[in-house]
C-alpha cells in the first residue's frame, strides 16, 4: 500500500479521472488539466521534485496546453454535417423539388418523405405507395402536400 501513495501514481490517477470526467461534462476544458496532470505524472517518474514544483508544473502545462490547443480541439471534435443538396432559405423554392416516398401516403393519412437527406411528413390527395418518386406541391409548417411524379 506504501507505493500506491508515489507522487506519479497519484498525478497518474488524477490526470486519469479528469479526462474521464471530460466525457461526463464535455467543454474542452477539464481535458487539458488531465494532461497537465498526466505530464507531471511523467515527470515524477524520470526525476523527484517537490509538491510546489508539481503544482507549478501542473499548472504551467495545463493552462499552456488550455489556451494553446482547446480552439484546435474543439474545432476537430465539433463535426459538421452536410449533405450532398443543400436546403435553400425560402420556403417557396422547395416547390417543384423532387423527393422520395419512404413511408406510404394514403389520403386522409400523413406519410413520410426524403428530400434533401431529411425526412418530412407528407399528405396527399392520392395514395402513393413507399418508393415512389414525388414533386413537392406546397408546404404548411412541416408537412409538404406531395404528389407522383410524371417527369418531365
Amino acid at each position: 500500500m506504501e507505493g500506491f501513495f508515489k507522487a506519479e501514481i497519484i498525478w497518474c490517477l488524477v490526470g486519469i479521472i479528469m479526462l474521464l470526467a471530460e466525457f461526463m461534462c464535455p467543454g474542452f476544458v477539464i481535458l487539458f488539466f488531465g494532461i497537465g496532470a498526466l505530464v507531471v505524472a511523467l515527470i515524477c517518474v524520470i526525476t523527484t521534485i517537490g509538491i510546489n514544483t508539481q503544482i507549478i508544473i501542473f499548472l504551467i502545462v495545463s493552462l499552456i496546453a488550455l489556451f494553446s490547443l482547446r480552439k484546435l480541439v474543439k474545432n476537430v471534435f465539433r463535426g459538421c454535417v452536410t449533405s450532398k443538396n443543400k436546403m435553400q432559405k425560402n420556403i417557396d423554392s422547395y416547390i417543384g423539388e423532387i423527393a422520395k416516398v419512404v413511408e406510404e401516403i394514403k389520403v386522409n393519412s400523413v406519410g413520410r418523405i426524403e428530400f434533401h437527406g431529411t425526412m418530412w411528413n407528407a399528405v396527399s390527395s392520392t395514395d402513393i405507395p413507399k418508393g415512389t418518386t414525388v414533386v413537392i406541391e406546397e408546404q404548411n409548417n412541416l408537412t409538404f402536400k406531395v404528389r407522383p411524379y410524371t417527369g418531365g
